[in-house]
């Protein structure tokens, strides 16, 4: 059974005192509050914050954004929560004038770190209670590190989706706070995407994740972007589960978010078979039902899913080229969508030429100078098509267009 709302006051998840090994040279965290803030009650919060949190605010109605002074976190709770007489030790010394002895100083804060983070969190809890009587609290989200199994943060984990689903979706940030209120829900989502969690909610925030994550254009591997779709795909997953049932499952989510997670590394791509005999067919029948202002991402999801189905990321050591007709029949699902472009019939071309489909490889690369002009992408994609069948007359003529292409062409 969840613990009764009338155990804590409000939901803090990472509550307790991080665990030394990692905490690190920045922290990031925010405040939720059950109704505005007025401006007065802003300044009393904020000006009896713990010392290591004191900067970054941003406010917006209901919520508040803040964290350490650049990359001091660490350094500031060693200054201001080590025990004395450690800590005056550490504020006297003067690493200018005697840097060996600043040094010895530093090592004796160090030591004693468990004991300031235990200071540092209950100073933490201490103001929150406080800031809890001046404007009621609904969540604070805390600092990293902190033990799984704190009774306080698994608690608030249980009821998160209860208190702060409707929240999160509903709020209409002032224009600054966007960019605060994407992060802050980004934090949140894996809070909201329980395993297996039939609550209807969990659904709405996996949707609305993948959609404020969605890809515009193509996602280069190992960047940030691929990144969002790998963390939306690991979402999903665990919101699919292992049961027989997982493709129903799947088809409760929007068009976009099952393409987020076809595109993904969570795939188990011979099940999929199984379930999806003509893959091409239910991938066009998913790009059909995007928001028309969703259709930018149709592209560059079709494109991860067919380097996933090829092994042709950084993520695999060895290329599964059998898999080559597959991915280019899933890249020809693009071939009419927004951003399509010469490139994009190379990749199918070389596909197809990994799975000895020669002939339909270079009549590929062909189609795309039929539609884009001379590209040396797919110049060189009909040559190698042309080599591999041993038509040593028509790569010979590869070769010329080949030589008389300018590098910007």
């Amino acid at each position: 059974m969840k613990p009764a709302q009338e155990e804590y006051p409000f939901l803090f998840v990472n509550h307790g005192a991080p665990d030394a090994s990692e905490v690190g040279r920045r922290e990031e965290v925010f405040l939720w509050f059950r109704a505005p803030v007025s401006a007065a009650d802003r300044a009393r919060i904020t000006a009896a914050v713990p010392t290591p949190l004191q900067r970054l605010w941003h406010w917006d109605r209901e919520f508040c954004y803040f964290g350490s002074d650049g990359d001091s976190y660490e350094f500031a709770i060693l200054l201001d929560y080590t025990p004395e007489p450690v800590r005056a030790a550490l504020r006297a010394a003067d690493p200018a004038r005697d840097p060996k002895a600043w040094y010895r100083t530093f090592r004796r804060a160090t030591a004693r770190f468990d004991e300031a983070l235990a200071a540092f969190s209950d100073d933490l809890d201490r103001w929150l209670l406080g800031v809890h009587a001046i404007a009621p609290i609904a969540l604070f989200w805390g600092p990293g590190g902190t033990p799984d199994d704190d009774p306080w943060h698994r608690w608030s984990v249980e009821v998160f989706t209860d208190v702060m689903g409707e929240r999160l979706a509903r709020h209409a940030p002032t224009p600054e706070g966007e960019r605060h209120l994407g992060w802050i829900r980004d934090r949140c989502a894996p809070l909201l995407t329980a395993p297996s969690d039939d609550d209807p909610r969990t659904v709405a925030a996996l949707d609305e994740a993948c959609r404020r994550g969605r890809p515009r254009q193509y996602v280069p591997r190992l960047s940030y972007d691929e990144g969002e779709v790998l963390r939306h795909g690991e979402r999903i997953a665990g919101f699919l589960g292992d049961g027989p049932d997982w493709s129903a499952r799947l088809e409760r989510l929007a068009p976009l978010t099952q393409l987020t997670f076809l595109a993904s590394y969570d795939v188990d791509h011979a099940r999929l078979a199984q379930t999806y005999p003509s893959l091409p067919e239910r991938l066009r029948a998913l790009v059909a039902g995007l928001a028309p202002d969703e259709q930018r991402s149709a592209l560059p999801l079709l494109v991860m899913l067919s380097q996933t189905l090829t092994r042709d990321t950084p993520a695999f050591d060895r290329r599964h080229r059998r898999a080559g007709e597959l991915a280019a029949q899933v890249l020809r699902v693009g071939f009419d969508q927004p951003g399509c472009r010469g490139a994009t019939f190379a990749r199918a071309s070389r596909y197809l030429r990994w799975a000895r489909r020669l002939k339909e490889a270079r009549s590929l690369a062909e189609e795309g100078l039929f539609r884009y002009g001379e590209r040396r992408s797919l110049v060189r994609a009909a040559l190698k098509a042309a080599r591999a069948m041993g038509d040593e007359k028509a790569a010979r003529k590869y070769e010329a267009r080949l030589t008389a292409l300018t590098p910007a062409s």
